[in-house]
């Protein structure tokens, strides 16, 4: 990046950040399916403890998928780190997921949280995001 030139963003870091949009809704609504389901069971004198739980951890991944989306669309190294971390704890969860009898459902989530964040610390997404934080 010599004489100032603005480097474009690679469309891998552009497939990523809609990606974290796409994964952020789709968590963000399972977690409310998950409350309703856990006020409906309320209602039926049934434990709805861990139904409100998911509820409340799937909320939390898909909002911070959401916000951290913008983050790498523009290229704030935080928003990198940010969505490692979130990948790591979502394919955590998709582990476990896997090895408690639903097997698809937990390598369908490892999967997702691999292809959100391998793309951002190898190759061309790297180099944009190396070459964006020594610009600013």
């Amino acid at each position: 990046m010599t004489g100032g030139a603005v480097q474009r963003r690679p469309g891998v870091v552009t497939a990523v950040a809609i990606l974290c949009w796409v994964v952020g809704a789709l968590e963000a609504g399972t977690g409310l399916l998950y409350l309703r389901l856990a006020s409906l069971n309320a209602m039926t004198d049934t434990p709805a403890g861990s139904a409100f739980t998911f509820g409340i951890g799937y909320m939390v991944v898909g909002l911070a998928y959401i916000a951290v989306g913008f983050g790498v669309f523009r290229g704030a190294d935080l928003a990198r780190v940010i969505v490692l971390l979130v990948s790591v704890i979502n394919f955590a969860v998709g582990l476990f997921t896997a090895l408690s009898g639903q097997p698809l459902t937990g390598i369908l989530s490892m999967g997702l949280a691999v292809a959100i964040t391998l793309p951002l610390w190898v190759g061309r997404g790297r180099a944009w995001f190396d070459g964006h934080r020594r610009a600013s």
